[in-house]
């Protein structure tokens, strides 16, 4: 659901002010924003955004508990408030990763619980698997292994549940492009001019909206900020999916081993379009520390009321049994 969540559910209250936030210098060109809430004393948790090309989110600071939680939020490069905004150079999956790990750094945290999702669950993985002492414990939800097989679901097997959607998508495009949409959209946004990058990079940002949420709120007409912003989210999601998210094929699967000592969780949602519970699955056989839980009706969002309280269930459940 993209409106605010209600007050009812079983996630937790929203998060006071940040009592910290900046920007940190972790290259020549990236400046990445961060904030912390919650209790300055409490247990790190950080807490990674999809995309990619995603950015923090205020719901996100109900997934955890503001006593109990030192909570890290970032948005990572070219998002959200990072800078320069939208920036594809020097933009990729290992730079984010030392990102992340000069972020810790820099806030004087020895190990911290990470918790992602989507495209956040990839960034996870991969920083768990680079730094296993670093990482208490390990959530994820809308597991996406950026494999061929869960990039061809995103392109065209998510067809099955939304035919119009991706119909209105191919005739989005020229007749002699639709034999291969995500080349021609790779094309488009990433090597067009600028008017045709922008207006492509916004159908396809919206194409992927509405396969996000099993009840879409009706929303108003995207004001001329929301449309950049959505711009800037496709032409890094295009990016990122041009160089094969900068992994080798099945690479996040083969290197689950790395996982062994670190206990964590693993949430699908049943009704998951965009990141089917296959993912979950395969994952979980390879990492047995892990708890598999897929939630009956639940979607793929974070804001999904069923799928972020079973996330916030799990994360105090891994912070009881470890602290």
């Amino acid at each position: 659901m993209k409106s605010s969540l209600r007050v009812d559910t079983g996630l937790h209250p929203f998060a006071d002010e940040s009592f910290s936030s900046g920007w940190l210098q972790t290259d020549l060109l990236h400046r990445i924003y961060y904030e912390e809430v919650g209790n300055r004393d409490g247990i790190p948790v950080l807490v990674i955004h999809g995309g990619p090309g995603g950015e923090i989110r205020p719901y996100y600071k109900r997934l955890i508990d503001k006593e109990r939680c030192r909570g890290v939020f970032f948005d990572q490069r070219g998002c959200g408030r990072s800078l320069p905004f939208g920036s594809l150079d020097e933009n990729n999956t290992w730079a984010l990763v030392s990102d992340m790990e000069q972020l810790r750094k820099h806030l004087s945290i020895d190990q911290w619980l990470l918790l992602g999702g989507s495209w956040g669950s990839a960034l996870a993985l991969a920083y768990a698997q680079t730094y296993p002492e670093r990482v208490t414990a390990l959530v994820i939800s809308g597991v996406f292994l950026c494999r061929q097989e869960d990039v061809d679901w995103w392109w065209e097997g998510a067809r099955t549940i939304f035919p119009e959607v991706f119909a209105a998508r191919d005739e989005f495009l020229d007749p002699d492009e639709r034999s291969n949409p995500r080349l021609s959209f790779h094309k488009r946004i990433l090597d067009g001019d600028s008017s045709t990058s922008f207006s492509t990079s916004l159908m396809l940002s919206e194409v992927e909206g509405q396969t996000l949420d099993l009840w879409p709120s009706l929303q108003p007409d995207p004001s001329e900020e929301e449309k950049v912003k959505m711009a800037a989210y496709a032409r890094i999601l295009c990016w990122f999916d041009q160089n094969r998210f900068f992994l080798e094929e099945g690479q996040l699967l083969k290197d689950a081993y790395k996982l062994a000592d670190i206990p964590g969780a693993i949430i699908a949602g049943r009704s998951d379009i965009c990141t089917p519970p296959k993912g979950a699955w395969d994952l979980s056989r390879e990492w047995g520390a892990a708890n598999l839980t897929i939630v009956a009706a639940a979607g793929h969002r974070w804001s999904d009321e069923l799928l972020g309280s079973a996330i916030s269930r799990e994360v105090e459940r891994l912070i009881t049994r470890i602290f």
